[in-house]
């Protein structure tokens, strides 16, 4: 493991109604939180791979038993560690708290670069193969950032090298994530090239999309006497 590169990892952990709620009419809270719990699992099991330090950065900070009890129960206690972020909604500043905690705990080679690339859990077009490319730009132009804009807006992927200041930014082609009702469809449409990488999401959505539409259905069914 290449100990002066960092991905950082920012996700709420799962409870229902408190995650994902832009897609609680489509799944109901329950389903959404199961959705975004098999999402965060297999971006964990994805990203283990990579050749980095690692770090989940969770909210709420309140959650860190449950967190440290996931990562026990899927075997990732070796492969990540954790930190709480700040409750803010200011992304900015959890994106400063977190560089700011990386400098504290990273000693750095004479002359190195260290890049740290920060994604979120919305995202199921990034690969490991990207993850490093984006590390690689960064490290061979210390004074550039590069940004994989989310098509919705925001990014599903920032690197910026750690201790340097005052970057241009290297932009990308935008990528889908997974925010409204209607990502869901488009995402389920790449279920047979993407269900080996993401076993845990497309079960669970197969699943939870299946009890909504009965719960609707019996509803419906009531409402009619």
């Amino acid at each position: 493991m290449d100990q002066q590169r960092h991905l950082a990892l920012f996700a709420r952990f799962p409870s229902p109604g408190k995650c994902k709620t832009r897609l609680i009419p489509r799944l109901g809270k329950e389903g959404a939180s199961s959705f975004a719990l098999a999402a965060l699992t297999d971006l964990m099991h994805l990203f283990k791979k990579a050749a980095c330090h690692k770090t989940l950065f969770y909210t709420p900070a309140a959650a860190r038993w449950e967190v440290s009890a996931f990562l026990q129960h899927e075997s990732l206690v070796s492969s990540w560690d954790i930190h709480p972020q700040p409750d803010a909604p200011d992304l900015g500043a959890r994106l400063h708290d977190a560089l700011e905690h990386l400098k504290r705990h990273t000693a750095i080679d004479a002359g190195a670069i260290v890049p740290v690339t920060f994604l979120g859990m919305d995202c199921f077009e990034l690969t490991v193969a990207t993850v490093q490319d984006s590390m690689d730009r960064v490290s061979s132009n210390p004074d550039t950032a590069h940004i994989i804009p989310a098509r919705d807006g925001g990014y599903v992927l920032l690197t910026v090298p750690l201790h340097c200041d005052g970057h241009t930014a290297f932009v990308s082609e935008a990528l889908p994530d997974v925010d409204e009702p209607g990502d869901l469809e488009g995402l389920w449409e790449t279920r047979k090239q993407k269900r080996e990488v993401y076993p845990s999401t497309f079960g669970c959505l197969e699943t939870v999309m299946i009890v909504r539409q009965l719960q609707i259905a019996y509803e419906f069914c009531n409402t009619r006497g």
